[in-house]
């Protein structure tokens, strides 16, 4: 009896056994099914938010880009420009509409993209109504300003309700990844308290649950590393364009070379206006500073980007054959207009998608700088031609009495003196009469470029007016601004004149020399002094000099 009852409950307790083992494997497999189940839909929501960031990124990048082709067209007048402001215009709607319907199933979302819709709109407007006040007047400055300002606050405002909106997506974002490891470590349970049927079918979803995990980090690393790409692109151009010359520019750019290529060399080499030589205007790293011929750069001559990653790759010659690394070269073109190169040097044993990733980035750096630079080109340019004369290539009379209250105001503090000087051509009347006007231009060019040779790299040389120059000579007294103008005098009067086969025959200068502080302490009371003293000269026969230094025994050479 007790045997029966001893087998009868080694049976009932094998029943229970395999009961429980086959009940296990029916949880098992049901668990690794809802398990499956929920990572799919995890996953699936964060790839749908995944595509909504992506899709609000693309929102941003478009407005950016209409912005700064609306820009350009206001700086250059460059068609193509406003063409390209319209499209991404256009763009910036499309992406709205694109995340609104996105997040049809997130109430606040559409709350927040409702107000950004109007702010963007109103952006447009302004992108519109900025474009067609350059179309009716051109540029004007007081009416783009105000626009721009109007502008620049509404982009503040559309940055910060895109920032809200990443943010809030973000969040989701955490969540539902805190949900996957949840969902993972619940997985990883199973996994280990499985039998060998269960642990292989389990091990399965792990590896491809793993495998999707990373996917989805890989991703949201290279999502972080693209938006700071965006946000530095950005806060570069931005510094660009409230730079006032290049000397401020080379420190932005070396900076922002080094912040994007850290691992690696890199430069910014510009043509020269007569485009023979390529110089650097911005290096980083161990980058070569000598200058080279755009003949040396297979990216100039070719017009697009080269890269030389193995041995058997052609070298563009200005890289150094000593150094073993990839070097890729792109060309910086803007408005049509090829400025010069980003050259980049990286180790040449980076995989190929790597070297795909470098490249693009690259591309999108050289796009920026490019814009900036010719801007700021642009924008030396006018101011050159604001402050110089266009005839002679000298500085204006405007610019010459700021030069000349700068001068007065450092001659006071310095206790040194300052030498103004008046010139004016002789009988250039009469020669205008006799030659024609045209003749006359050409004697005033030849006079200008003669006067700037014969003056001290200090020295400021200006075009008063019609025929009449004018010297300011820093740290000069009345006996060095005498022998100046003497040796100019004499060389003017050496000066051979033709237009064309014409000769013109001789010209001669008369000068009048104020001192400060002797002969006044003010602009007008020193050029008052020197037009005396030049009047003084054309009224002693001409073809003089005349200053406080100057004595009745001195003949017309100043000897």
């Amino acid at each position: 009896m007790s045997y029966f009852n001893q087998a009868h409950n080694r049976i009932r307790t094998i029943d229970l056994t395999f009961s429980a083992a086959l009940l296990l494997l029916t949880v098992m497999l049901f668990l690794s099914y809802y398990i499956r189940a929920e990572l799919s839909q995890s996953n699936k929501l964060t790839d749908h938010t995944y595509e909504v960031i992506m899709s609000v990124d693309t929102l941003s990048n478009s407005l950016l880009q209409a912005e700064s082709s609306r820009r350009g067209y206001i700086l250059t007048g460059n068609v193509q420009q406003k063409s390209r402001c319209e499209f991404y215009a256009q763009q910036a709607l499309e992406n709205l509409k694109e995340v609104k319907e996105l997040t049809n199933d997130n109430r606040n979302q559409q709350q927040r993209l409702a107000r950004l819709g109007e702010e963007i709109t109103r952006k447009l407007t302004i992108f519109r109504l900025s474009i067609s006040q350059y179309d009716r007047s051109g540029f004007r400055g007081p009416q783009q300003a105000q626009l721009t300002e109007e502008g620049t606050s509404l982009m503040t405002s559309v940055r910060s309700g895109i920032d809200e909106i990443k943010n809030q997506e973000k969040s989701l974002l955490g969540e539902r990844r805190n949900k996957e490891h949840t969902t993972l470590l619940i997985l990883t349970i199973v996994f280990l308290s499985g039998i060998s049927i269960a642990i292989i079918l389990l091990s399965l979803s792990y590896y491809i649950a793993r495998h999707e995990s990373r996917s989805h980090l890989i991703a949201a690393d290279d999502l972080q590393a693209a938006n700071r790409d965006i946000s530095d692109l950005s806060s570069m151009t931005q510094l660009l364009q409230s730079c006032s010359n290049f000397d401020e520019a080379r420190g932005i750019l070396s900076c922002y070379g080094e912040k994007f290529f850290p691992k690696g060399s890199g430069g910014i080499y510009l043509i020269n206006p007569s485009r023979t030589l390529m110089t650097d205007v911005a290096i980083w790293g161990a980058a070569d500073r000598r200058p080279f011929t755009p003949d040396q750069c297979w990216a100039m001559r070719l017009g697009q980007s080269h890269l030389s990653a193995a041995v058997s790759d052609v070298q563009c010659q200005h890289v150094e054959e000593a150094i073993h690394s990839a070097h890729l070269c792109i060309p910086l073109a803007a408005h049509h207009e090829t400025l010069g190169i980003l050259s980049l040097s990286f180790p040449p044993k980076a995989e190929p998608e790597q070297i795909d990733k470098k490249r693009l980035k690259a591309t999108a750096f050289a796009e920026q700088v490019a814009l900036a630079i010719r801007s700021l080109q642009l924008r030396e340019q006018l101011r050159e031609l604001s402050i110089r004369d266009p005839l002679t290539g000298l500085l204006n009379r405007r610019h010459m009495e700021e030069s000349l209250l700068r001068e007065i105001s450092r001659a006071t503090r310095t206790k040194q003196p300052l030498s103004v000087v008046m010139i004016d051509v002789d009988h250039f009347k009469n020669f205008n009469d006799t030659f024609g006007h045209e003749a006359g231009d050409h004697v005033l060019k030849e006079v200008g470029h003669l006067l700037q040779k014969n003056v001290r790299d200090s020295d400021i040389a200006c075009r008063f007016g019609g025929e009449e120059f004018t010297l300011i000579l820093p740290d000069a007294d009345c006996e060095m601004a005498l022998e100046i103008c003497n040796r100019f005098r004499a060389a003017v009067k050496g000066l051979q004149l033709f237009m064309g086969r014409q000769h013109l025959g001789h010209i001669t200068i008369s000068a009048g020399i104020s001192v400060f502080p002797s002969d006044g302490d003010t602009i007008q009371q020193l050029l008052a002094a020197a037009d005396e003293a030049l009047y003084e000269a054309k009224e002693k026969g001409r073809d003089r000099v005349i200053g406080s230094c100057t004595s009745p025994a001195r003949n017309a050479d100043g000897e």
